[in-house]
């Protein structure tokens, strides 16, 4: 599946054997074969830059997209693209955590502003990397605007009594909320805030 190896292998091979062969032939040990040496190895150079040979680490997936749709992904060792017509993308494979800000107005009308951590985990590298070159990004995006709604069906009380951690679901395919904490409520203490939130413990 991986073709990187072989083929910068074979690259550098060839630049070995084309200098070797004009620097240590007496027929052609002079400076316009030293010059096509060199000529011969910035060729390879400029071959191996434009491929631009990336190594996978483990914690990592890498994508290759082309024309926007995956070609293949990348688990371990070393892979290439096709000049100007593929592109990386890097995608995490461990959950990552996200700090998020949520500013919302609750059933009754009083803004509160929300505030924690998102964990979110690509699952499906290829599926998240044909939505979005940022599929985290646009499932936290996601996840805030749903938090949103949860607020705006709740009433001060009932947002109080909301679980620390809640189960959202994002429509981000190859992406997975793992854990939303909500670290910190804040609700702006206005004459309608106090009033409502009387009506209701009375």
């Amino acid at each position: 599946m991986h073709l990187a190896t072989p083929v910068l292998t074979l690259l550098f091979e060839l630049e070995h054997d084309l200098f070797t062969s004009l620097m240590f032939t007496p027929a052609l040990a002079s400076p316009a074969a030293h010059s096509w040496a060199i000529l011969g190895g910035l060729a390879t150079l400029a071959a191996g830059a434009a491929v631009e040979p990336r190594r996978v680490p483990r914690d990592q997936w890498l994508v290759v997209l082309r024309s926007g749709r995956v070609a293949r992904v990348a688990t371990t060792g070393t892979t290439i693209r096709l000049p100007l017509l593929e592109r990386y993308v890097w995608l995490p494979r461990a959950p990552i955590c996200h700090p998020f800000v949520v500013t919302a107005r609750t059933s009754e009308g009083i803004d509160v502003r929300l505030s924690g951590e998102i964990a979110i985990q690509i699952v499906d590298p290829a599926a998240a990397a044909e939505v979005s070159l940022s599929p985290t990004d646009l499932a936290l995006d996601q996840a805030e605007r749903a938090l949103a709604r949860v607020v705006g069906r709740c009433d001060v009380v009932t947002l109080a009594e909301l679980p620390t951690y809640l189960d959202v679901e994002v429509a981000v395919p190859g992406v997975h909320i793992t854990a939303l904490d909500i670290g910190k409520v804040e609700i702006e203490l206005t004459r309608h805030a106090v009033r409502s939130v009387a009506d209701q413990t009375k």
